[in-house]
């Protein structure tokens, strides 16, 4: 599947879990926010594609997908993000 492909699945299923998406450039991260009752993911388009799609799947990753009609190849990478997300450790700091 090619990655235009995978990000516009990612940008529907996105939509149906009721987030807007917004593609801004500039000098920022992409991610995720909320204000108010609106859920964003705001991508910077100025990041190369895989980034953008990674950062889709890791927010739609933390939802429920069970319901969800997904094709395999888009389900994968949401799962693989999903469990990079989860290996992701935090460093203990002592004060």
């Amino acid at each position: 599947m090619k990655l235009q492909s995978i990000l516009e699945e990612l940008l529907s299923i996105a939509s149906l879990l009721n987030y807007t998406v917004r593609r801004e450039k500039g000098n920022f991260r992409s991610g995720d926010c909320r204000m108010k009752q609106d859920n964003y993911i705001v991508l910077n388009s100025l990041v190369p594609l895989e980034s953008r799609i990674s950062v889709l799947a890791k927010v739609i990753s933390m939802h429920n997908l069970e319901l969800l009609s997904i094709k395999p190849a888009v389900r994968l990478i949401i799962e693989q993000e999903k469990n990079r997300k989860n290996q992701e450790t935090t460093i203990p700091l002592d004060f």
